[in-house]
């Protein structure tokens, strides 16, 4: 796999665009501090990067080639995706109160 550094700047813009949706659920969120923003994008951008290689040594894709990068642009969003639920599970304190 030939790689560019166009191919991880695509992946880290994928990464930091590709995290994460928000679930809808009905009442109000669970009490505590949410998720950290900032520290969301920073390891969406890591995932997107770890899954954007990752996707292309599974495929052997040519990262030159732009139909080839596409599809590490999908192993990139699913990296990113994964770590950030990840990152959603780990347990916060709560507020005292």
């Amino acid at each position: 796999m030939t790689l560019t550094a166009a191919a991880f700047v695509a992946w880290a813009i994928v990464g930091w665009c590709g995290t994460p949706w928000r679930p809808h659920w009905p009442g109000p969120p669970p009490p505590g501090p949410g998720p950290d923003p900032w520290l969301g994008k920073v390891l969406g951008v890591i995932g997107g990067v770890a899954g954007g290689w990752t996707f292309g040594l599974l495929f052997n894709a040519d990262v030159t080639n732009s139909a080839s990068l596409v599809v590490t642009l999908v192993g990139a969003v699913a990296g990113s995706v994964i770590v950030n639920d990840i990152y959603g599970l780990v347990p916060r304190g709560r507020a005292k109160g």
